[in-house]
């Protein structure tokens, strides 16, 4: 709920407990419940509650409504800056290698993959799904130079070799980089459909590379 959501009888003259109360009330809404954000939420409150606790106690003709416009400011910040510096931050490091250790197989990732399934860890399921399909198609050679290839780099290598699973590659790439970049929860759909698209992909006969004319026999 955000601040001009407020009901009209939340007018701007509340005491600085009263105050306090609705920032906390607030911040424990569905709309910040992010682990990236407990911590710097935690910290705001406490520094709110000195802070209003202060005006209260040292000079009560403070206005109110001063704690009030302080603590929309920190909703703003917590709202609209922080989520911004998380999101540049999971693009800046969304250029990780899909296989970060070569010496699994692909029916290992895709055992590992199952069974985070059946177990309700869809975060798990989803990145090691993925990643059975990159070594799966690296090891038909289908996938060039695979270690040290991004998902939206697989997704993108494999869209010819596989066209009418393009857009499901882009879609399980996106995904990917959603959970272990973009810290977001994957939810049993989404891993149900990355396990589905690497079954489908290793019984389908991928599209030969088209052969350049220079390079055909004269």
């Amino acid at each position: 709920m955000m601040p001009w959501s407020w009901p009209p009888q939340r007018a701007l003259d509340p005491t600085p407990g009263q105050a306090r109360q609705w920032l906390s009330d607030e911040l424990r809404g569905p709309d910040y419940q992010d682990p990236w954000l407990t911590s710097v939420i935690r910290w705001v409150l406490d520094h709110l509650r000195m802070l209003f606790d202060g005006v209260s106690g040292a000079n009560s003709a403070v206005s109110p409504v001063i704690t009030v416009l302080v603590a929309l400011v920190m909703i703003a910040l917590i709202v609209w800056v922080l989520p911004k510096v998380r999101r540049e931050s999971a693009v800046a490091h969304s250029d990780g290698a899909v296989l970060d250790d070569l010496t699994i197989t692909a029916g290992k990732y895709r055992m590992l993959a199952a069974q985070a399934l059946a177990e309700g860890r869809y975060d798990d399921a989803v990145l090691d799904g993925f990643r059975a399909i990159a070594k799966d198609t690296s090891d038909r050679t289908l996938l060039d130079d695979a270690p040290s290839r991004t998902a939206h780099e697989v997704s993108l290598a494999l869209a010819p070799r596989f066209p009418d699973h393009a857009d499901r590659l882009a879609q399980a790439a996106d995904v990917f980089d959603a959970v272990r970049y973009g810290h977001r929860r994957a939810t049993a759909e989404k891993a149900g459909q990355v396990q589905r698209l690497d079954t489908e992909l290793v019984r389908t006969r991928p599209l030969l590379a088209a052969t350049p004319l220079q390079d055909l026999p004269v």
